[in-house]
């Protein structure tokens, strides 16, 4: 069944000006995100207060999402839910970047305040973002528009990130300063980034009334549907991950002395190794199915932490870094797109707050404990990080062993053996030649809720 061709236009515009938006928030990550951690290390924040800031702004924005729902159905626009707080979002970086200029000694206090609303603001955008998108990109198509989407965000954030490096590097005496001119150009992307997501195709809003969602019923289903344990896993992993992942900056800059330009070349590897390699994870995706990707990169996850204990030669961790770029591209990618597989459209929004509120509460944790381990574990190899990393990855090694094997693929795929996946990721054979000239010609064919007809996998009742 065909749609109005006008729709079919705007649909098609939407999709370049999301990734043209893609760029943009990823400039605003470079520039903005990247250097948090490091500005409240030049603010001379505690190693409490840096967990503080890496765990609180995460847990009041997971709880902040579960309101996502309530704000939509208010608003009557998921659109302009995303709007007005992707403002707000931007407009934080003003506080954060005027503590700059008047350091004091609850200057990093303040910081974790201005963070939490920022972190708040990107929360309540995510799920409402996330429903449109879902609608907008045909479930076929979603591995390749979504990978080069993330592959130019990737770009634009990788760039941003290495500029500024460089800029606080020839700055260094005043670095504080160097801060504020970085975020206040992470405002202006973000700024650029709000007038492209004004272009943001929703279909006509829909009030239904939803099945009411029982805190109780969604428990028993966490261990007894695909979904359920599946958002276990993420749960699981974020929780693993974030252990360690708020201090390697830590390590880099206050234990091994790194210049700015070497924390930002470090980060940068990572980065240039997920842009190189995300579109080809998508393709691998699109055929063979987003769990078989998560199998492979949920192997790789649990070595990066480990890697860091082996040397700090610089030409070597940056080899670990192009590691991690690899193993988190396919990962992120596909974590994703496998939900939105899984979810159905009547109740996608629902579902992503649900899921972006466990998954920020468990990344939260995560960092108190690897704040609070950092200051208790015994030291490893003269640091008390290193042994952080290491709980870290065996426990991410323990969520991919104990959940990933219980998973089942919620769409049909073709079976690939490894070697095939393995030319399929080098380049070597084309997922779909057919389907890479094409590009987005099917949308013509799509309709929002005749793909979703499809009999979604069994979810909580009301659930993400």
């Amino acid at each position: 069944m065909h749609i109005n061709k006008s729709i079919v236009r705007k649909v098609e515009n939407a999709l370049k000006f999301s990734t043209a938006e893609g760029m943009a928030y990823g400039t605003m990550l470079g520039f903005g995100d990247n250097f948090i951690v490091a500005f409240a290390v030049a603010l001379q924040t505690s190693n409490l207060q840096i967990g503080i800031l890496c765990s609180v702004p995460g847990f009041l924005a997971s709880i902040a999402q579960l309101w996502d729902v309530e704000l939509v159905r208010l608003f009557k626009s998921r659109k302009l839910v995303v709007l007005i707080f992707a403002i707000l979002q931007g407009l934080m970086f003003l506080p954060i970047l005027g503590l700059a200029f008047f350091p004091s000694a609850s200057a990093g206090w303040w910081l974790i305040l201005f963070a939490s609303i920022y972190s708040i603001s990107a929360a309540l955008t995510s799920p409402a973002w996330g429903s449109i998108m879902a609608e907008v990109v045909p479930d076929n198509l979603r591995g390749k528009y979504f990978s080069v989407r993330g592959s130019l965000s990737t770009l634009t954030n990788t760039v941003a990130f290495l500029a500024g490096g460089i800029f606080l590097t020839f700055l260094a005496h005043k670095a504080l300063w160097g801060f504020a001119i970085l975020f206040g150009a992470a405002l202006l992307s973000r700024l650029v980034s709000c007038g492209l997501l004004t272009r943001l195709f929703e279909f006509p809003f829909k009030n239904k009334p939803q099945e009411k969602f029982k805190t109780g019923d969604f428990a028993r289903s966490l261990t007894s549907t695909n979904l359920g344990l599946y958002l276990l896993f993420l749960f699981s992993m974020s929780f693993a991950v974030n252990i360690a992942s708020p201090y390697f900056a830590v390590y880099q800059l206050q234990n091994l002395k790194f210049s700015y330009f070497v924390f930002a070349a470090l980060g940068t590897a990572s980065s240039v190794a997920t842009l190189l390699t995300i579109t080809r994870w998508g393709r691998a995706a699109d055929r063979i199915g987003n769990l078989k990707v998560m199998f492979v990169t949920g192997a790789l996850l649990p070595l990066i932490p480990i890697l860091w204990l082996i040397s700090t030669n610089l030409v070597y961790l940056g080899i670990v870094q192009i590691f991690s770029g690899l193993a988190w591209a396919g990962f992120n990618l596909c974590s994703v797109n496998y939900l939105y597989d899984a979810t159905g459209v009547e109740n996608r929004t629902k579902y992503l707050a649900y899921f972006n509120c466990g998954n920020g509460l468990a990344a939260g944790l995560g960092a108190l404990l690897g704040g609070f381990l950092i200051t208790h574990m015994p030291a490893l190899m003269g640091y008390q990080v290193l042994s952080v990393f290491v709980i870290s990855g065996i426990l991410r090694g323990a969520a991919s062993i104990i959940f990933l094997p219980r998973l089942k693929e919620v769409r049909k795929v073709s079976a690939v053996p490894a070697a095939e996946l393995f030319h399929i990721l080098t380049g070597g054979r084309p997922v779909d030649r057919r389907l890479s000239h094409r590009r987005f010609s099917l949308i013509h064919h799509h309709e929002p809720g005749v793909q979703e007809q499809r009999k979604p996998s069994p979810a909580p009742s009301g659930w993400k």
